[in-house]
């Protein structure tokens, strides 16, 4: 036992120094060297981009959809017409039938479904038309029925319809315009008892205006009495006329005429061009008249006019007269539907 203890004594005391003499090995005792290995950069393979499949290809088709290629293919085979239109009426009563319009495919079947714009005028401004629209829907025999409200107005217009569409987008609008059709839309005076006065100033060849006696004054008087015009006559203000102010004219209207005049009926008809020779050894002229309409209780403009007429006489002094007595006729009926 005393044997075995002493061993176990020796062992621990020979550990103990080795640990001590590790402990105190002097600092500068050279270290082991750990090799290192310096890391060659090997070029890099390039990266090809992935190729990516496209799961759904509706997503890209959708993209390049516009509102143009979509009103395309809305109205691709579209076939619309005019299945009746009333005749023309009078100012404050209703058309006697509705306008019909029909929507076909291009095998002839109906377009049932379809919206479609109605483009009709509806009230003046400045006596100039301006226009509203109704969509209605074709049925299944693929028509629409239009019935406008009574109107209010005299009209020389047209009813337009089309597929609809914003048409305030110009490629649209010229699509719209490829398929759309129309009828007259015309709507006739209710003045033609109420009494009335015209004044027009003539101009010669040289531009210069003819002070009396207009020769298109009396002209446009006797083509509207030969329509129906009566309690109508001439009254001489050119002086007024010649200023190109509405108020001016008015004014010196309602002193002149007072009210016996419901309207008035005023302008001047030019030279457009002079009488001159063509190739078949005639004369031909050309004349305008530019008119303005007042209603002579508010002096609002009911109207305002323009219409041009040629003649080709096989005298030059022949040119003339005739010129104007076209010109007389051509006014004459823009103011049955314009008063």
């Amino acid at each position: 036992m005393k044997k075995s203890l002493s061993v176990t004594l020796s062992i621990a005391t020979s550990v103990a120094f080795f640990i001590t003499s590790c402990a105190s090995a002097p600092k500068d005792q050279p270290q082991p060297q750990i090799e290192q290995t310096e890391e060659i950069e090997r070029p890099k393979t390039p990266q090809v981009p992935r190729k990516l499949n496209v799961v759904n290809s509706s997503i890209s088709a959708q993209k390049e959809e516009t509102e143009e290629s979509i009103y395309a293919k809305k109205i691709e085979g579209i076939r619309l017409s005019v299945v009746s239109s009333p005749k023309e009426t009078t100012k404050g009563k209703a058309f006697s039938s509705p306008f019909v319009f029909k929507a076909e495919k291009t095998d002839g079947t109906p377009a049932a479904g379809l919206e479609l714009s109605i483009s009709f005028p509806e009230t003046k401004i400045n006596g100039q038309p301006t226009y509203s629209l109704a969509n209605l829907t074709t049925n299944s025999s693929g028509t629409v029925i239009f019935v406008p409200a009574t109107p209010a107005f005299s009209f020389n217009s047209k009813i337009s319809v089309y597929p609809s569409g914003d048409v305030t987008n110009a490629e649209i609008a010229k699509l719209a315009e490829k398929v759309s059709v129309s009828a007259p839309y015309k709507v006739k005076t209710n003045l033609y008892a109420s009494g009335g006065t015209v004044a027009i100033v003539d101009f010669n060849a040289s531009g210069k205006p003819i002070l009396s006696n207009s020769v298109s004054s009396s002209n446009l008087l006797m083509a509207l009495m030969r329509s129906g015009f009566v309690r109508i006559g001439n009254a001489d203000f050119s002086n007024a006329i010649l200023t190109d102010d509405i108020p001016t004219v008015y004014k010196t209207a309602s002193n002149l005429v007072g009210s016996n005049s419901a309207y008035l009926i005023f302008g001047k008809v030019k030279y457009l061009t002079p009488i001159e020779k063509n190739a078949d050894q005639k004369y031909t002229l050309t004349l305008e008249g530019n008119l303005t309409c007042l209603d002579m209780k508010t002096g609002s403009i009911l109207c305002e006019l323009h219409s041009t007429a040629t003649v080709t006489e096989d005298k030059d002094w022949n040119c003339l007269n005739s010129a104007r007595k076209l010109l007389a006729e051509n006014l004459a009926h823009e103011i049955i539907y314009g008063l």
